[in-house]
């Protein structure tokens, strides 16, 4: 069991996006291949409002707004990058399309999503 903080899970959101950010950006990756592109405050927040993996309590501890530290384990941490890495990859995100907002809260509802684990 690990002690981990909001800012540990935003930098594994973090390097899952940068991934792909060139792709919800539009940019074609010759342009890129020799640069980093840093991913934006804005386009992390983006990714934890509208990521449908995670529950509300999750997404209100990774911005901040729960407890300063939770306990995890490697199997949930595990998880979390799965996670994250499908909806960096996922056509949704990657095309900025917003239709999908509705789903998300409908996912949530049915409990499909990770969750703290403490």
């Amino acid at each position: 069991m690990t002690s981990i903080t909001g800012d540990y899970l935003v930098n594994i959101i973090e390097r899952c996006i940068n991934t792909t950010i060139y792709l919800r950006r539009n940019i074609s990756i010759e342009s890129v291949s020799h640069e980093t592109i840093a991913v934006t405050d804005e386009e992390i927040v983006d990714f934890i409002i509208s990521i449908p993996y995670f529950d509300i309590k999750l997404k209100d501890f990774i911005v901040g707004n729960e407890s300063d530290q939770t306990i995890i384990s490697q199997t949930w941490e595990n998880e979390f990058i799965k996670k994250c890495i499908a909806w960096a990859t996922n056509e949704e995100w990657l095309k900025n399309d917003i239709s999908f907002v509705k789903s998300i809260y409908r996912k949530e509802r049915e409990g499909n999503c990770l969750s703290l684990p403490y």
